[in-house]
Parts: structure tokens; C-alpha cells; sequence
């Protein structure tokens, strides 16, 4: 079947619908993309029956959107996003017909707008406590000089970046102290450490690293999710420790999410190779992989990783795969400044591709087209969940 990168171009045709720039046929594969609900055990449909309505389903928007934007790229395969889904979809010219076990009782309510939730999404913002126990504030307003130092110059982009780069002027008097740059809930940063390694930051995230790395190893703390990029040196090896675990890397690409909420460290690895220590044990693993260190178990797991959805939010996306409302409401509250009445949320999993530029709102309409709930703001920003 011919068809779509999938992650690029559904996170492409998303981009545009939330931007307001979707042609007709992006506008209806969008809103029906949100349609899908995962409950196996209430299809009527097979694997099978599955896979090949699938393929048909693409292959018609597939030919309507490559005669009109960009020639065919590699397959897609929708299955992976819908999986066993009891809501299916199937395009056609003019539009969809919407079934839910065999049966066309149900129809797809239109995504509106909702004034009440008008909550905008995180921005680039941070502090950076330095080893005086001064505090900057971080932003992507400008490019400036935070701050120079014997042998090195701090500054910050208006990219949202923070870096750290020796001037040269006293290349053996750079202070060895700690500087820690923490991002609060609604925010992210990336910043360039002194040897080179990139690191982005997501939302309620703190990193806590020195001016210099000196010695036999370079080390940095991280609380929350950062995405590393380490610069090449074997031997300097940089060690990544949260909360237990040590990531110990030469040079490589990696994601660790350590927050409290999620009951586990993931570590994923892109490229390169680690090794994950944790008291006694060490594990090397390979790209595409993913180290699991379960706050109520001993043992370092190692699993078949989804390295796009492990660093969607560095991309600029939620991406949820069989991934509970609990868990999609604890990433929305860091990301929107959020107080979530989790009493009230309902079992249910979703599959799906979000931008993170999206204001609250779409979000949370593009959730409730797909079951029976309402979300309701309440005052100093409390998130519940109405169930119809």
C-alpha cells in the first residue's frame, strides 16, 4: 500500500487543522482520526478484518491528499494508531462513515469551540540558579549575556536556549560549582552544558550541573524528563543520575522521563548505547530500547522501545499509545498549569497525536469526541471530568 510517513505527515495534517490551514479532505481525516476509541473486547472485528479496513481506509484519503500536496512516501500503517479499535472510520470523497460494531446508530459529534477552556499552551521559560545563589529568569524574548565568569560566558537565545561556553580568558580558573536550571509547570528549555551536550528540558524539570566538568567523570542531576544529546568523550564517560538510577554514555541520544507520578524511570535510547545502573546491577542497552526501573520493583527491565512517542515532547507533540487518561492528564497538567480532580476520571485509553502548541481547549475536545465525557474548568485552573 502506498501512503504516508505516518508520524510526520498525521503530525503535519494536525499541525495545520490546529493552525486553521487544513484543506477540506485534512479537516475530515483529522476529526476523524480523534474518533477512534480503544475497547477490543466490544469489536465485532478480527485482527484481520482490522488490518485490511484499514488499508482501504488509507489508501482512499492517501490518494486524495498526495494528488494534491507531496508525492508518496512509505506506507503507513493505520492499524498502528487505531490498533483493535471498536470506532472505525472510513473515508470516502465526500466524506465518513462512522460505525461502532457493525452498527451506524452513532454519529461523530463536531469538534466546537468552548471560550470556558481558553488556557494557552507552555512556553520556552526557566530559572538558572547559579553557585551564588543568584537566580535569572530564562525566556525566549531575547539573546543576552546572563553572566561571565573567570574562563567562561553564560547566555541565553531567543530560541529558548541556555548556553555555557568557555571565553578562553582563564581556561584553569572555570568554577567547578553547581548551577541548577529548573522549568516550571507550563514550561520547557534546552540548554548547551560546557563540554557541548545539548539537553532539552520538559515542563516541572530541573537539571543540576557544573560550571566545568573536571575529573574523570561529567555528571548532572536530572529531576523530571530531559532529552540528552552527548557530546563525544570517551574519556570523560557523562553520568545522568535520577533519583536511583545512573545513565552512564560516552556520547549519545537519549530520553530519560523520571517524574514521581509515572511510578518508573524510562530510560530510551536513539542512538549510541548506555549502560543503566541501579545499586548492583547494570544493563547495557541498544537503540530502540528502553530501560524501566519500577519504583515498587528491584529489577531493571528492558523493553522494545516507541522511541517517536519517548521524545514526542521534545518534537512538539503528545503522542498517546493505549496510554490512560490518568496518565495523559498528569502530562497536560505540567504543560498547562494544571490542578486535575483525578477522582473523577474514568478507565479509559487513548491513541493519538496532539500538538503541544494546541491551546487547552482543542485538546480536550479532540479527547472528548472520541468517548463520553466533558471536561469543566473550574476556578485557579482545576481540571474535572463530567461523565455524560
Amino acid at each position: 500500500m502506498h501512503g504516508f510517513d505516518s508520524r510526520k505527515d498525521i503530525k503535519k495534517m494536525i499541525q495545520k487543522y490546529v493552525d486553521g490551514t487544513a484543506t477540506i479532505e485534512e479537516v475530515t481525516f483529522v476529526e476523524a482520526y480523534y474518533a477512534f476509541q480503544e475497547n477490543k473486547q466490544e469489536s465485532e472485528l478480527s485482527e484481520n478484518e482490522l488490518e485490511a479496513l484499514s488499508k482501504e481506509t488509507f489508501d482512499k484519503i492517501a490518494g486524495e491528499l498526495r494528488s494534491a500536496q507531496e508525492p508518496a512516501k512509505p506506507t503507513f500503517n493505520l492499524l498502528k494508531y487505531i490498533t483493535a479499535a471498536a470506532i472505525l472510520v472510513v473515508f470516502v470523497t465526500t466524506g465518513y462513515l462512522f460505525l461502532e460494531n457493525r452498527s451506524s446508530k452513532h454519529k461523530l459529534p463536531a469538534i466546537s469551540s468552548n471560550k470556558q477552556l481558553e488556557i494557552k499552551p507552555g512556553t520556552s521559560q526557566a530559572t538558572l540558579t547559579l553557585a551564588d545563589g543568584s537566580v535569572m529568569i530564562l525566556d525566549d524574548k531575547q539573546t543576552v549575556k546572563i553572566k561571565e565568569l573567570p574562563g567562561l560566558v553564560i547566555s541565553k537565545t531567543s530560541k529558548g536556549e541556555l548556553i555555557y561556553k568557555a571565553s578562553g580568558n582563564s581556561g584553569n580558573a572555570l568554577n567547578l560549582a553547581s548551577n541548577t536550571i529548573a522549568t516550571p509547570p507550563g514550561g520547557q528549555y534546552q540548554v548547551f552544558l560546557p563540554d557541548g551536550t545539548h539537553v532539552w528540558l520538559n515542563a516541572e524539570s530541573k537539571l543540576t550541573f557544573p560550571e566545568s566538568f573536571a575529573g574523570k567523570t561529567r555528571k548532572v542531576v536530572l529531576e523530571g524528563e530531559g532529552y540528552f544529546e552527548v557530546a563525544k568523550n570517551k574519556a570523560l564517560p557523562f553520568h545522568v543520575l535520577t533519583g536511583n538510577q545512573d545513565v552512564e554514555v560516552t556520547g549519545t541520544h537519549f530520553n530519560v522521563n523520571g517524574y514521581i507520578d509515572n511510578n518508573a524511570i524510562n530510560t530510551t535510547l536513539l542512538e549510541g548505547s548506555i549502560t543503566v545502573h541501579y545499586k548492583k546491577q547494570s544493563k547495557k542497552i541498544v537503540p530502540g530500547q528502553q530501560a524501566v526501573l519500577s519504583a515498587s520493583g528491584p529489577l531493571i527491565d528492558i523493553n522494545t522501545a516507541d522511541t517517536e512517542a519517548a521524545v514526542a515532547w521534545k518534537n512538539g507533540f503528545f503522542e498517546f499509545n493505549n496510554t490512560s487518561l490518568r496518565q495523559i492528564m498528569h502530562q497536560l497538567a505540567r504543560w498547562y498549569d494544571l490542578q486535575i480532580d483525578y477522582s473523577s476520571l474514568p478507565e479509559k485509553r487513548y491513541n493519538g497525536v496532539v500538538p503541544r502548541s494546541a491551546d487547552l481547549s482543542r485538546v480536550l475536545q479532540m479527547l472528548e469526541v472520541t468517548g463520553d465525557i466533558r471536561f469543566k474548568i473550574e476556578e485557579q485552573r482545576r481540571l474535572s471530568v463530567v461523565t455524560k
